[in-house]
């Protein structure tokens, strides 16, 4: 049984897909991006906050805003995902398990990626960007996801 929980630094709206770390768990090491990055084409960018941290809660609108927009602008050729991970004093594993799965060290941390035929490619990573980096590179990753879906 998979257990869902709510926390008031997920970001709730549909230009972002809220997704529960607990979702990855007993995954292969590649297979939460796996997981994440499923089209050809697309432009995969995915937060990855946890509980009790600042820096995610003062992303968190701006994080959504800019998903709103580049969704309206864009339609199916970015999508926006953000992985939360529970997290108190007492128990951190499953912050620690995070780390080692997506090979981050610090919250907020951004992902990119594009899908190719040969599987995943991580395009930009960053601890705490600007939404206006972030915003750059993810439309910098376009023609490379065109590139990979048209690749013969």
């Amino acid at each position: 049984m998979i257990v869902l929980t709510v926390s008031s630094q997920v970001i709730s709206d549909k230009s972002v897909e809220v997704i529960d770390f607990q979702r990855f768990k007993g995954l292969p090491d590649d297979g939460a991006v796996e997981a994440l990055v499923k089209e050809l084409g697309v432009v995969y960018v995915t937060a990855l906050t946890r509980d009790g941290c600042s820096g995610c809660m003062e992303q968190k609108p701006l994080f959504r805003d800019l998903a709103e927009r580049m969704n309206s602008d864009l339609g199916g050729l970015v999508h926006f995902a953000n992985v939360h991970v529970s997290y108190t004093e007492d128990d951190r594993l499953e912050s620690w398990e995070s780390k080692r799965v997506f090979r981050h060290a610090a919250y907020p941390t951004y992902l990119v990626h594009v899908r190719s035929k040969k599987g995943v490619l991580e395009v930009y990573r960053a601890v705490y960007p600007t939404m206006e980096e972030l915003e750059k590179q993810t439309r910098e990753s376009l023609d490379l996801a065109k590139f990979y879906k048209d690749e013969v």
